[in-house]
């Protein structure tokens, strides 16, 4: 398993029992390093840390014939939402060596492994009671946890509402014009399921924005 990073500088390769470098330690939870093991030691996975993305906060490349896969989390994201980002890309790597395409993306398959690797984490210990309570509810009880998108999780994290000092895109109202950290500018649209569909206003494209995406504080 081999952890890079991209756009922001390269990372040694790991040792079979993982040897996570720093850049990587202060991402994650503190504690986290047993289950980062116990995931990945012995897959032929490639990590890469992105840029923020305002469409997705990670990705799993099936790879190419003889190539390995890849995945990718953005760099800026809160730890526990890394760790959780994280899970979640592994479990689709260990349905696809699994099942290879025959399992759909989101489905009983992928639920199963993803439930399973997030019990470990909320059995770990590692996380605050409340952010153990979110992942329950958010992942447990609720029958699409596809999207990475829940109120609660965001809320006993701090990130959401009056308790952050952040703005996001679901803090504003449809029809405002918004700026991510990315630059680019948007026209907040109607929602759509877990997401917002928004026009960038430079190229008039649609684009599906997380309602948790920050948004950029031009005052």
């Amino acid at each position: 398993m081999v952890i890079t990073e991209t756009k922001i500088g390269k990372i040694p390769n790991i040792a079979p029992v993982l040897n996570i470098p720093d850049i990587w330690k202060r991402r994650l939870v503190p504690g986290s390093e047993m289950l980062l093991n116990d995931w990945l030691t012995g897959t032929d996975i490639q990590l890469r840390l992105s840029r923020s993305r305002a469409t997705k906060h990670g990705d799993f490349r099936i790879p190419p014939e003889g190539k390995r896969a890849v995945i990718t989390l953005n760099h800026d994201m809160h730890p526990v939402e890394f760790l959780i980002t994280l899970a979640h890309e592994v479990a689709h790597f260990r349905v696809w060596k699994k099942y290879g395409r025959r399992a759909r993306p989101h489905g009983e398959e992928w639920k199963y492994e993803f439930r399973l690797m997030l019990k470990k984490v909320v059995e770990s210990g590692i996380l605050e009671p409340a952010v153990s309570r979110a992942v329950i509810q958010c992942y447990f009880k609720r029958e699409r946890i596809g999207s990475g998108s829940c109120e609660a999780m965001y809320k006993a994290l701090g990130l959401a509402g009056h308790e952050s000092s952040i703005t996001r895109v679901a803090d504003i109202p449809v029809g405002s014009e918004f700026t991510l950290r990315n630059g680019k500018t948007f026209i907040k649209g109607d929602k759509m399921r877990n997401r917002f569909k928004c026009i960038e206003k430079r190229t008039g494209r649609e684009y599906s924005v997380h309602p948790m995406a920050e948004i950029q504080d031009n005052s």
